[in-house]
């Protein structure tokens, strides 16, 4: 049974570049600053977690839920976020460049256009913008 690590604090202090962090329960972490380039995150609870200015570059997040979590100034370049679940989170100065997010729920996302994410990213008919 993965252990909950929730609401803890990890700003700035981590490089979790690469690690394996498949159905973690993050819910509520505060994760800013981390560098999580390359990570396995598939299917992670992220709900409510803090990711201001993480390094998420060519991370997997695929079926993640990351439900009105923080990701701004967030580096999701080259992100898998595949049929991840982002209703409300907030994207504002986040680089999307190149990120797969076919199938993603990004219903009332904050501080990005639909417009921005279709320039920036792999979107097709599975995407949920409304």
């Amino acid at each position: 049974m993965p252990r909950r690590l929730g609401r803890n604090t990890f700003r700035h202090l981590l490089d979790l570049s690469g690690a394996v962090l498949r159905i973690a329960d993050l819910r509520g972490a505060n994760l800013s600053g981390t560098q999580l380039i390359g990570a396995d995150m598939v299917s992670a609870r992220l709900t409510g977690a803090s990711l201001i200015l993480a390094n998420l570059s060519d991370a997997d997040l695929s079926h993640a839920d990351l439900h009105r979590a923080v990701l701004r100034g967030a580096d999701l370049r080259g992100a898998d976020l595949r049929e991840a679940h982002l209703f409300g989170a907030d994207l504002t100065g986040a680089d999307l460049r190149g990120a797969d997010l076919r199938g993603a729920n990004l219903r009332r996302i904050r501080g990005v256009t639909e417009r921005e994410v279709r320039a920036a990213t792999y979107v097709d008919q599975t995407t949920k913008f409304h």
